[in-house]
């Protein structure tokens, strides 16, 4: 019997090329996957890949994550890793989801097995699915260094991979997904040698390395810096009216980023004018008000703004295949505005959808809103989350100042 020839890397191009044209894409956008085509190519070259197989496209994740993890590098660097990730997708299943996806989420073999069957035990638990996505991406690049080491059976685990992971790994990543991906570590070797997988407990040599004990305080923005974003947004034009609705639901509403961007029409409550939803993060459940300004800026996004598509999603791309609104694109819209606007973010001062959310619970503080009345709206499962507020209520605070007692004389003469 006869198998058909492998697809040459030029070949897979070429067909990548075309599916992207069928899907709508824009010869524009085309142009810019033939450019970072054509880097994959040489670099392949040069390091003497013939196919473009796991390892070859590892090979090139790393050599572009080399200066810092993805969310550290530059927008021409994520256009590289982006157009790398699409054609191993398309090469390996002849279609691609059109979502950005890393190096470790078309991982193949290793211990994929072990990882996919914790991964079912931790859906049992109820987890939020975004915890749930998160130590599934941890694994999956352990995965990766486990298969690049020659660890291939969950047998050949030992003390030292586990910890050259760590050192080798790990030590590039922030403070925050470093304390992510050693909990997941820790507790997929956990189960691994209480399911009888490993007869040793090699969770036990994974560092506990936990988050610091104070909170950090929320950047906020005063209520004439977000009518300064708003009004900088142009209404007049189809995507200003999209995010012109979605930073206002933002910013009123105080809607977390995912929520908004994944928005459904099902959610929208017309006739009581009120907002439905099941939280992504915290999977609860939450009712708001669609206030008169918010359903005003919706409506006129939805009249003459949207795409006409058939997706239940109410805010859409503005560029083919429209798709729902990516969190990166709502975040860009509020930078892109907040310069615009002139509003100062430098530094420290956090300019997401975020920001918005805690703009508002500051301003509701200033207002005298109970606490509990806070976390209801905002959806906190935990109320003692909402208490971080309090850090930047300098009104309330200074209600909770102490006079200072007059001090004798004598101190200061040292007779005291």
């Amino acid at each position: 019997m006869s198998y058909p020839r492998p697809m040459t890397l030029p070949d897979s191009f070429n067909a990548l090329f075309d599916y992207l044209r069928s899907r709508g894409y824009a010869e524009g956008s085309i142009l810019e996957y033939r450019r970072n085509a054509r880097w994959v190519t040489k670099f392949m070259q040069e390091h003497g890949y013939d196919s473009y197989t796991l390892e070859a496209y590892t090979a090139v994740i790393k050599f572009i994550e080399q200066s810092g993890s993805y969310e550290e590098l530059s927008e021409y660097e994520k256009r590289r890793y982006h157009c790398a990730t699409v054609l191993y997708e398309f090469q390996q299943t002849g279609t691609y989801t059109f979502r950005r996806k890393k190096a470790e989420e078309s991982i193949q073999g290793g211990l994929k097995a072990e990882i996919e069957s914790f991964m079912d035990y931790r859906k049992t638990l109820l987890l939020a699915e975004r915890t749930l996505q998160q130590q599934r991406l941890n694994l999956l690049r352990f995965n990766i260094f486990l298969v690049e080491n020659g660890i291939t059976d969950v047998n050949q685990i030992t003390t030292e991979i586990v910890l050259k992971y760590i050192q080798e790994r790990l030590a590039r990543f922030t403070q925050t997904m470093i304390i992510s991906a050693l909990s997941s570590i820790r507790q997929f070797l956990f189960y691994l040698h209480e399911t009888g997988r490993t007869p040793i407990n090699f969770s036990l040599v994974v560092p506990s390395k936990s988050a610091p004990a104070e909170k950090r305080v929320p950047s906020i923005y005063s209520e004439n810096e977000i009518g300064r974003l708003l009004d900088v947004i142009d209404r007049a034009d189809p995507k200003g009216k999209r995010d012109y609705a979605m930073i206002l639901i933002a910013s009123r509403l105080g809607l977390r980023g995912s929520d908004i961007c994944q928005l459904k029409f099902s959610e929208l409550d017309w006739k009581q004018n009120r907002i439905l939803l099941k939280q992504k993060k915290t999977g609860m459940p939450i009712e708001l008000p669609l206030l008169k300004d918010v359903g005003e800026a919706i409506i006129d996004y939805l009249k003459y703004g949207r795409p006409q598509s058939d997706l239940e999603y109410v805010f859409l791309k503005h560029m083919a295949p429209y798709e729902g609104v990516t969190h990166a694109a709502f975040f860009t819209a509020i930078k892109t505005g907040m310069r615009r606007a002139g509003i100062e973010f430098q530094g420290k001062r956090k300019h997401g959808p975020h920001a918005l959310r805690h703009s508002l619970a500051t301003m509701l503080l200033e207002k005298e809103t109970p606490l509990p009345v806070i976390t209801g709206i905002l959806g906190h499962k935990n109320p003692e989350t909402t208490k971080i507020y309090l850090s930047v209520d300098l009104k309330s605070l200074r209600k909770c100042a102490l006079d200072v007692p007059e001090i004798a004389s004598d101190y200061y003469s040292g007779r005291g």
